[in-house]
């Protein structure tokens, strides 16, 4: 129990880390029950469990109409769902958990597996007893439950970044697709990059000072870290493992990742320093080109006034990577035998019916589930990343290296390269030390 105590004042990292991820922008902390079918002193009484998330806006909309779906499909077993913030879920389940009235069903992302696991509270046996087949899901996302060999969870689904794109202006100026390489990126973005005078990037007299459109967006905050981990993925190199002691980083090629980032502001100035929020942006239609998640797919389908699009993270060295990230359900311990039962039949039914998770954006883990989903649009680019999709590690300490809470590792490399725009030999070598100062920790 010492490291559970221990663990809950890094806890408010976790959900820093996804900040900028989520289906909507509900209060901070929100609650979701379904009917959780009363008990009674009848032997035919359901058996009640708890389930606990982390979603807000329209993914906890679509998670609590499945919840409500399985209670109603049969009388056997009653959940109770709740859904917070990942940070303050965390905290709660781990009070719960030591106060012994732990939730039956947990979620949690695959790089949040590892402290879980080093704190024992997770049921390994009650998965390995579902006898789930790998062939069933989704290859990275059943890789990233399971750490050291043994598996903790069933795949629910994938999140990864792509490029949305402005098809009007592509044509209006004169651009025929999308770009898949970085020759491709930099020539879009440069023409969609347009001063209050009309001319864009390319052209004699641009005006880099009083730019009215920018040709290409995105998040400058841990996000920009993320966007250096796949660039990192795309020369072949990752540093990072699920039991990595120490760390020493590649310098050319981390370098090399953050370099093209800060040239889209800085020598190209094609990317707007300090952009907050391109996804409005690009919504409101002053950006041309950003990346960002398929949790963003509902709300472009939903705002955007133009003809719009969505296209696999271009390859900007020499191999095809994406950063993303899973989620998982997993069954803390528990010695009621029944609860843990009902927890399993639950999970494997949300796993099963998961198709209709797909419309807030999510690409269910589960390959039947994710076949059968209805297409929104934008996320057939999503899927054709599948193959190529970089996970975070599931180390013990990841929720501290790679917070987005400051003065975490990831944010200060992130916010020195995007918003100051320092040497990147400089930012990779402190990246490094502050790294390995978490891990030796």
């Amino acid at each position: 129990m010492k490291k559970i105590i221990a663990v809950l004042a890094s806890i408010a990292m976790v959900s820093s880390l996804f900040s900028g991820c989520a289906g909507g922008s509900q209060p901070a902390s929100t609650a979701s029950g379904a009917a959780s079918g009363a008990a009674s002193s009848s032997a035919s009484a359901p058996v009640s469990i708890n389930y606990y998330g982390g979603w807000t806006g329209g993914d906890l909309d679509k998670m609590s109409a499945l919840v409500q779906k399985f209670n109603e499909s049969q009388s056997e077993v009653q959940v109770t769902f709740t859904s917070l913030q990942w940070s303050q879920m965390f905290t709660k389940f781990l009070a719960d958990y030591q106060a012994g009235s732990t939730p039956d069903v947990v979620a949690m992302h695959t790089f949040e597996l590892g402290q879980f696991v080093d704190m024992g509270v997770l049921n390994a046996d009650a998965i390995k007893g579902l006898n789930l087949n790998a062939a069933d899901y989704i290859k990275t996302a059943w890789d990233g439950t399971i750490l050291n060999d043994v598996q903790y969870g069933i795949p629910l689904d994938v999140n990864m970044h792509a490029l949305y794109y402005n098809k009007d202006l592509f044509k209006a100026a004169g651009i025929a697709s999308a770009p898949t390489n970085k020759e491709e990126l930099i020539a879009a973005a440069q023409k969609l990059t347009v001063d209050a005078n009309g001319k864009n990037a390319t052209e004699s007299g641009f005006d880099a000072a009083n730019i009215k459109q920018y040709g290409f967006g995105f998040l400058q905050n841990h996000h920009a870290f993320y966007q250096t981990f796949a660039l990192m993925n795309q020369q072949g190199y990752n540093p990072f493992t699920d039991n990595m002691t120490t760390l020493s980083l590649d310098s050319g090629k981390t370098s090399a990742a953050l370099q093209f980032l800060e040239d889209l502001v800085y020598k190209y100035k094609v990317t707007p320093a300090g952009e907050k929020s391109p996804i409005d942006d690009f919504k409101a239609g002053s950006v041309a080109m950003v990346i960002d998640g398929n949790w963003q797919l509902s709300g472009v389908n939903s705002a955007a006034k133009f003809d719009w699009d969505t296209a696999a993270y271009p390859q900007i060295f020499s191999q095809k990577a994406v950063w993303g990230a899973a989620e998982l359900l997993a069954i803390p311990n528990n010695k009621d035998a029944d609860k843990v039962k009902a927890a399993q039949a639950f999970i494997k039914w949300l796993s099963d019916n998961s198709a209709e998770w797909a419309l807030s954006g999510q690409i269910p883990a589960n390959v039947k589930a994710q076949q059968a989903a209805t297409k929104i649009k934008g996320i057939d680019a999503y899927n054709s990343e599948l193959d190529y999709v970089k996970f975070l590690p599931a180390h013990k300490k990841s929720v501290k290296i790679f917070s987005s809470a400051a003065p975490s590792p990831i944010l200060t490399a992130a916010q020195n390269a995007m918003l100051n725009g320092k040497d990147p030999a400089e930012i990779t070598k402190q990246l490094e030390s502050d790294i390995n100062k978490v891990l030796a920790g």
